[in-house]
């Protein structure tokens, strides 16, 4: 064979592996229970992270006051150590993933730990490289596995869905609270909530909430937690009225949970009824104001 076409026919080949490779590179690592990570890499472009994880025993006695310090990262751009963290801890579940959110080209990182216990907590952390730094944006602790990333407009750039935590526990348990949604835009490094953009989303969720709520009813079981969130759910969508009045209608007169007014770590009294209670909670937690304009 001519030397010049052998040579022509190798770079082909070089360049289709090299594109093969890439396209299969790693880019997520998951928290196992019990498989151990140690200097595990994950890279796309010019961005690498190196994470390391050790699975916790959780039949081994542990200090309530310690920290559980079993997850380490390393994040580096274009082979340059940018960012290092040592601090965190995940019980049996969490990833760190590499995702264009943005739709700009480049991927954030994102960093996904759970703190253990019954009905708690995960924590996101979201890396983004803008100029020559990493930006870094947290969630708080949010309930499960706190909320999925997903594109909801079809225009390659991701929505974070989640849940308002406020509403788990405040109306009835933890089993009969249905919180309302939280929709997050993730643009120049930062989540903004644009909960309100998208009445599809919402009515979706809102039509779970209505089917929970008849459930409920029928087994007698707790339905203010459901209708607290339902109600919060119908002013996201512009009608408040409406939810108002099948709230009077089809509430637990009998159920105390939420009716104590607190002041800065004490009970100072009750609230005469559900409907007052949760109004007051619905003024504090921005979904109503004061100035009688709640339709929108």
């Amino acid at each position: 064979m001519d030397i010049s076409k052998t040579c022509f026919i190798c770079c082909l080949l070089s360049q289709f592996l090299g594109n093969a490779s890439e396209s299969l590179a790693v880019t997520k690592l998951d928290f196992d229970t019990g498989q151990p990570l140690r200097n595990q890499v994950i890279k796309s472009g010019k961005i690498k992270v190196q994470v390391s994880y050790k699975p916790i025993d959780l039949n081994e006695r542990v200090d309530d006051n310690s920290d559980i310090n079993n997850v380490s990262y390393k994040i580096f751009y274009n082979e340059q150590l940018y960012q290092q963290n040592s601090e965190y801890s995940a019980f049996g579940s969490g990833y760190v993933e590499l995702k264009d959110l943005d739709n700009n080209g480049i991927d954030e990182i994102i960093v996904s730990t759970y703190s253990g216990g019954a009905h708690c907590c995960t924590s996101l952390v979201i890396y983004t490289w803008q100029k020559d730094k990493f930006i870094r944006e947290e969630t708080g602790f949010l309930d499960g596995s706190g909320g999925s990333f997903e594109d909801l407009d079809g225009d390659n750039s991701y929505e974070f869905v989640t849940v308002d935590n406020a509403f788990l526990y405040a109306f009835s348990s933890y089993a009969a609270s249905f919180p309302p949604s939280r929709i997050y835009t993730f643009q120049q490094g930062k989540l903004a909530d644009v909960t309100r953009k998208y009445p599809q989303e919402l009515r979706k969720t809102l039509a779970a909430m209505l089917k929970a709520f008849q459930l409920a009813k029928k087994e007698k079981a707790e339905v203010n937690g459901i209708l607290a969130g339902y109600v919060a759910q119908k002013i996201l969508l512009g009608e408040y009225e409406e939810a108002w009045q099948f709230l009077l209608a089809n509430y637990d007169k009998n159920s105390d949970w939420g009716l104590d007014v607190y002041g800065e770590s004490t009970a100072l009294g009750k609230y005469p009824d559900f409907p007052t209670a949760l109004r007051a909670f619905l003024l504090k937690n921005g979904y109503l104001s004061d100035n009688k304009n709640n339709k929108k």
